[in-house]
């Protein structure tokens, strides 16, 4: 695993100080101390910059608040200058430290966070067909209290060996000790300060290769007697909890099968774990399974990592529903507010009503809420209360101007036709493209024109997919899946297909297997064709 050097060169450039403070100071302008440290901005990045350069020890000036939303946090509080040294070291460092950490970590880290994670749960539960029934919900106790100082320090060590910046880091790590915000114990310290941007960055590298372990289930498979005895174990549990048809049909097939079966887990690995800090969320097909991998992560938390597992965990069945940060997901991957929410939010609607608020102002003082709501299926939520929001004039023009051109197809099912072309040099097999055309029309592009004004011409085809699934993002973001053995339409403006469905077939020809393939003209250009 390759260390990164040399960084202490990137972090003492102006520009890196500036930007320092352009992050720390975003949306807090307004405020008195980002105003009086703007107030002499050169000279006191200049200051901070020779702090970094020196080793000298730095003291640190905590105040401390406790808050309950609506659980109770000790909030530790720095003054503005330290936030901008934070920044200032994180910038160069912060993308070194991220590429460590699982693709299935979620919190605090660059382009990802809670409504990409419940996404992915959605989407992965919908794809396994019922396959995924149960779910593993754990979490650490106290984590931030709890970090032994020296777990941090080790892995950030893994991944950076300069040792000014190593120095700094180290520092900010052992401002907890003899503080409320540990345990008070000089010779095992313990306790990061919850409230700082590199408060998370640490809680991140502390369990980053917990990730990795867990889902290679600590190495387990190297050891073939452990393995054995683990397996023998999983029969036995299976026989003493069996309680549905298909546990019953499973022990009908004798211990070696249920042995087999558990060998093949383990072989496998953990596919479906997701961490939000100090929260995890494990998908299984066996919940015996899940009931022993919950002893194994006890046993690494406590035993490696000194950290304690939280006792309120659950081993769920998916048609009551995963909770997790604020959502609850269902097995057919439906996703719907979480209860607190839904109940603060509707009170806070209610509230503005009997005050008399106009809608807009109530929606601008729920926003919050709303904002929330959106992404879980709550469309009916939102319409309840009256809350959904009335579209630009110009975007209900577009949509009457992009209805569909066959009958009896919506919206939802138009899906991008780039997704559905195959590439020869892709690797991929032609079947992973295949579909069955059903229909074609010809109309007239609402985006492109011809030079002399006319509207170009513009392709829609109906068909059923037959190739592999194929997920991917929107214009905004949105995850839209292209399943087998489903129908859509797509729109393309190619001429050489347009030309094909005037010149080379007809309706007449179809239903009929087909795929869009991408080919190369002597000139060097890509067009697309019906093959």
């Amino acid at each position: 695993m390759k260390a990164h050097g040399h960084l202490s060169e990137l972090i003492q450039t102006e520009q890196n100080w500036r930007d320092a403070e352009e992050h720390a100071s975003k949306r807090k302008r307004k405020r008195r101390e980002v105003k009086n440290f703007r107030s002499d901005l050169d000279g006191n990045l200049s200051g901070l910059s020779s702090r970094f350069a020196s080793t000298d020890g730095h003291k640190f000036h905590y105040t401390y608040k406790t808050i309950y939303e609506p659980k109770e946090r000790f909030l530790s509080m720095l003054e503005y200058p330290e936030h901008v040294f934070d920044w200032g070291i994180l910038l160069p460092s912060e993308p070194i430290l991220n590429r460590t950490l699982d693709g299935h970590s979620y919190a605090c880290i660059i382009g990802r966070g809670q409504h990409q994670m419940i996404k992915k749960i959605s989407t992965d539960i919908y794809l396994s067909h019922g396959r995924l029934a149960y779910a593993l919900t754990f979490d650490i106790s106290k984590m931030y209290a709890n970090i032994p100082l020296w777990l941090p320090k080790q892995n950030i060590r893994r991944k950076i060996k300069d040792p000014l910046l190593l120095h700094h880091i180290d520092e900010i790590i052992d401002s907890s000790i003899g503080t409320p915000m540990g345990n008070g114990d000089k010779v095992n310290p313990t306790g990061v300060p919850i409230g700082l941007k590199i408060s998370t960055i640490i809680a991140n590298m502390s369990l980053c290769y917990f990730d990795h372990d867990l889902r290679r289930l600590f190495g387990l498979g190297k050891d073939e007697a452990l393995v054995q005895k683990y397996a023998e174990r999983y029969a036995e549990e299976k026989r003493l909890t069996a309680k549905t048809p298909e546990d019953f049909e499973d022990l009908s097939k004798g211990v070696q099968y249920l042995i087999e079966k558990f060998t093949g887990y383990v072989r496998r690995g953990i596919d479906y774990y997701y961490r939000f800090m100090d929260n995890g969320f494990i998908l299984h097909e066996d919940k015996t399974f899940l009931h022993l991998l919950l002893e194994w992560i006890g046993l690494y938390l406590g035993g490696e990592l000194h950290l304690p597992l939280n006792p309120k965990w659950q081993v769920l069945k998916l048609t009551d529903g995963l909770p997790a940060v604020g959502y609850r997901i269902y097995e057919d991957g439906h996703i719907r507010v979480g209860k607190k929410s839904k109940v603060k939010g509707i009170r806070k609607i209610l509230r503005g009503r009997k005050m008399g608020l106009s809608d807009e102002q109530i929606r601008r003082a729920c926003s919050s809420y709303l904002g929330t709501w959106t992404h879980a299926n709550s469309i009916n939520l939102i319409r309840k209360y009256k809350m959904e929001k009335k579209p630009r004039l110009g975007a209900t023009i577009n949509k009457r101007k992009s209805l569909c051109p066959f009958d009896d197809m919506g919206h939802s099912q138009q899906r991008r036709f780039e997704e559905l072309l195959f590439d020869p040099e892709s690797g991929l097999q032609e079947e992973s493209r295949m579909m069955d055309l059903l229909d074609f029309e010809v109309i007239s592009s609402i985006k492109e024109t011809n030079d002399d004004g006319t509207p170009k011409d513009c392709l829609a085809i109906r068909y059923i997919w037959q190739g592999d699934n194929i997920e991917y993002k929107d214009e905004k973001g949105h995850s839209v899946l292209v399943e087998k053995g489903k129908e859509y339409y797509s729109y393309t403006g190619s001429k050489v297909l347009i030309e094909q469905t005037r010149t080379e077939f007809s309706k007449e020809d179809l239903p009929a297997p087909t795929v869009i393939q991408i080919a190369v003209n002597k000139r060097n250009k890509k067009f697309y064709k019906f093959t």
